[in-house]
């Protein structure tokens, strides 16, 4: 099993993903939005690229809720933004999100064609890991990024999952894999502060939502593993 990380979603443009099992994390915010929302009964989330995408695709299924942000402010007209903290039980329960963020979603889309999409976060970080082994496939971890630029949250992250997929067993790391590990075991004591001093970080305090950022690095909070499938996010049962 070979683990490898791609710092941004061009990265896998040319990859032949169908014997690849993906874990996509955009930690500030979609990635720990989504699986707290399937988390509280969410039934599925469809991720779009564009606004526009989005409007048509809920004239095309019917009654729908959305949620959406654009460099980190809520969508006009929209019913939930990018804030994990939104997406309570009884907003969520048993409804179906169209999503499209700055660059979350289009993470997710650019994994299409893997043996599967699993969507990560440190919130479900030991979940996503072991059920990304079970497979039995080459792991891929695709970060977000910002604005096609690397974030530092997601790699942080990046690291904690390569750490707990080499716990055991024999793993073959690239030097992406490497570099993220040795990064997240360089600041794995002070996470909160290093996100804080973030470029995404001081977006969220300057916005008021530091509680967004220290909610995004609670680690194992959740067991749940949603998963990319159909053009849909469901769980991962």
């Amino acid at each position: 099993m070979r683990i490898d990380i791609a710092f941004l979603p061009k990265d896998v443009s040319k990859l032949e993903l169908s014997n690849t099992v993906c874990i996509v994390l955009d930690i500030f915010r979609a990635t720990t939005s989504i699986v707290t929302s399937i988390a509280n009964g969410c039934k599925s989330i469809i991720p779009v690229l564009s606004i526009e995408d989005a409007h048509t695709l809920a004239d095309q299924i019917g009654p729908i809720l959305f949620a959406g942000e654009r460099q980190s402010i809520k969508i006009e007209g929209f019913d939930f933004g990018n804030s994990p903290l939104e997406f309570s039980q009884d907003k969520v329960q048993d409804k179906t999100i169209i999503m499209t963020t700055t660059n979350g979603t289009a993470a997710i889309k650019a994994t299409e064609g893997a043996h599967r999409t699993l969507i990560g976060s440190f919130v479900n970080a030991k979940a996503v890991c072991l059920q990304a082994k079970q497979y039995e496939k080459n792991i891929l971890i695709v970060c977000a990024g910002t604005d096609g630029l690397f974030s530092l949250e997601d790699t942080l992250c990046a690291g904690l999952l390569v750490q707990l997929l080499t716990g055991e067993g024999e793993r073959i790391m690239t030097d992406s894999a490497r570099g993220a590990l040795l990064m997240y075991n360089e600041g794995k004591d002070k996470l909160i502060q290093i996100a804080a001093e973030s470029r995404n970080g001081k977006r969220l305090y300057d916005i008021g939502r530091m509680d967004d950022v220290e909610y995004c690095f609670r680690t194992d909070l959740l067991a749940v593993v949603p998963q990319y499938i159909g053009g849909r996010i469901i769980l991962d049962k």
